[in-house]
């Protein structure tokens, strides 16, 4: 896996070296993009409407994937075993009453079938409402959403779940001037694992006891942006969560994160990097606190045909496993994209993950790593999209023996009435 690890590696630096260089050949041009961001991506998708009349827009869309598949990346799992595929219909209305105020309304309902020893079926859904509020110098977002949905969760179970979540929460941004802005967020969420759902087993079939992950968190964030440059910003941001956890109340615990970084974007190329001590305190005394540091970084670039993508990222997540509350996460992504003729896309790309525990069980460290490396394409015909994946997936663990490898098939099709 040493191996993998180093090619990830390679290719992130050899990517990250021409979008370094375009960025100081940039920086004299002049700043093109004054506007808050969140108004920006909510007339972004109006103008992406499928139907309008009047002051309603609506967005529809059909896709079928693998089940482990979302938006962004493909993360197998260690129920990938034949066919896994997840049917989705998004839909979102939007109700313009004035240029100033958007009301939305989302809901997905999907249908998961797959094979593990039998056929299994599921119905999911995502229902979400927002109100936005666009001012000159003012974004605000106040949602609510519901979702009952499958989920693959890579690290730590290492099978598909069904999580249900409520979440009620604000977001936005202040602009205080062309330059300087601050952007803000706080939730509630409620996380469950409901055993009259579909929920994993071992391979020996024992049952995963994912509900001890069942929990509230209310979680609160403030960036402050300064467009130090025409097209580079800096910022510092502060972070505070608080858990409570129904099931294992022995993880009840606060997170506080403070950090800063950068980011750059000339319509091309762009990168962003964050970075800062974070800590983990637990009420119970019993339990290990982490105090280290939190990191991430995403650049792309692209140029005529080509597209590229390289990020990675450094975070925990509650875990399960015996005597250890929490693990450690290092991840790293690349990805390539060609557009071969207006109709045809080809791409590849690697993703990578090392998961490490710090208490000891049985004398040993648990410590995970996965890699899934994939070449495929995709090819549009009118309203219709559809493509194919081919990769290879390996796992290894110190622990259970939850080891795999093999090739993994990732179909991917999409509809836009």
């Amino acid at each position: 896996m040493g191996g993998v690890s180093q090619r990830v590696l390679t290719v992130a630096i050899t990517i990250m070296i021409p979008l370094l260089a375009s960025a100081q050949t940039d920086q004299r041009l002049r700043d093109r993009d004054p506007e808050l961001l969140g108004a920006k991506k909510v007339t972004g998708e109006l103008q992406e409407a499928n139907f309008h009349n009047g002051p309603w827009y609506l967005l529809s869309r059909f896709r079928i994937a693998d089940a482990g598949y979302t938006q962004s990346s493909y993360v197998p799992t260690g129920d990938e075993s034949g066919l896994s595929l997840s049917v989705e219909a998004p839909h979102r209305l939007y109700f313009v009453p004035h240029k100033k105020t958007i009301f939305s309304a989302e809901f997905t309902p999907g249908y998961s079938f797959f094979n593990q020893n039998k056929e299994q079926r599921q119905l999911n859904y995502l229902a979400r409402a927002d109100a936005h509020f666009l001012f000159n110098h003012l974004y605000l977002d106040v949602y609510t959403l519901k979702s009952d949905q499958l989920r693959a969760h890579v690290a730590d179970i290492n099978r598909l779940a069904t999580q249900v979540e409520n979440e009620t929460g604000v977001a936005g941004e202040v602009k205080y001037s062309s330059r300087t802005s601050a952007i803000f967020s706080a939730r509630y969420r409620e996380t469950e694992y409901p055993d009259d759902r579909f929920q994993p087993t071992r391979p020996n079939g024992d049952e995963i006891p994912v509900y001890l992950l069942e929990r509230n968190e209310r979680n609160a964030r403030l960036s402050i942006n300064h467009k130090t440059f025409p097209l580079t910003s800096l910022f510092v941001a502060s972070e505070v969560s608080n858990y409570g956890f129904k099931n294992a109340t022995y993880m009840d615990s606060n997170r506080i994160y403070y950090g800063g970084g950068l980011s750059y974007d000339n319509g091309r190329t762009s990168f962003r990097v964050e970075g800062g001590p974070m800590k983990l305190d637990f009420d119970d005394p019993n339990q290990r606190d982490y105090d280290g540091i939190l990191a991430r970084a995403e650049a792309s670039r692209g140029n005529g045909r080509w597209n590229f993508s390289v990020g990675g990222d450094r975070d925990i997540g509650f875990s399960i496993f015996d005597d250890n509350s929490f693990y450690v996460a290092t991840s790293a992504h690349t990805g390539v994209e060609y557009a071969a003729t207006r109709r045809l896309t080809l791409r590849s790309g690697i993703i990578w993950e090392r998961d490490r525990y710090e208490t000891e069980v049985a004398g040993l460290k648990r410590m995970d790593e996965y890699s899934f490396s994939s070449v495929g394409f995709s090819y549009g015909i009118k309203r219709l999209r559809t493509g194919l994946d081919v990769g290879w997936y390996e796992r290894e663990s110190t622990a259970f023996g939850d080891e795999d490898d093999g090739i993994r098939y990732v179909l991917h099709l999409s509809y836009t009435p």
